[in-house]
């Protein structure tokens, strides 16, 4: 991590500690507000959904290449995640919050194995074989929402994915 995006990550926390609600208006006048989309509801019940997450939170692989946190706009990109993965193959890239408890435990921003337990349990009927990391804090959202998120629906498309649970970061 470069110097700058070091002080840049360690004033956006504390101006996120120290000024919350003036930190919401800052980080909402960077989203779109989208109406009129079509709404949908599950068509069966939870105990036979495949269930996916998708986190902002910078969770990836420790395998995959870290998100660009120097990108001054964000990083764009995504991480898929199997869903048979274990938590010590997990790691988090991400400057707007502090990431050391995420890396110690990454079930606080990515709760894989507390999905599976559900899927065990009879309470969902399955954990999609493919999750999703992305790294919040992107200023910049027309490349994600171009290029990202529909790649993300056509890959939950393809594995029938039936329910997504989005754990922000």
């Amino acid at each position: 991590m470069k110097a700058k995006t070091k002080l840049k990550s360690k004033l956006s926390r504390t101006f996120a500690d120290n000024f919350p609600e003036a930190y919401q208006k800052f980080t909402m006048q960077h989203t779109n507000k989208n109406e009129g989309l079509p709404g949908t509801t599950v068509q069966k019940p939870i105990k036979a959904c495949t269930v996916a997450l998708i986190s902002t939170a910078g969770v990836h692989l420790k395998t995959d290449p870290p998100f660009d946190i120097d990108n001054p706009a964000g990083d764009p990109t995504f991480r898929l995640i199997p869903g048979n993965t274990e938590e010590t193959d997990l790691t988090v890239t991400h400057i707007y919050y502090d990431t050391k408890y995420a890396k110690t435990d990454p079930s606080i921003v990515f709760p894989l194995t507390q999905l599976r337990e559900l899927a065990a349990s009879g309470e969902i009927g399955a954990v999609a074989k493919v999750n999703i990391g992305l790294n919040g804090g992107i200023l910049d959202t027309e490349l994600v929402e171009r290029d990202a998120i529909p790649q993300v629906v056509e890959f939950f498309q393809n594995e029938n994915i039936d329910v997504a649970l989005l754990v922000p970061g």
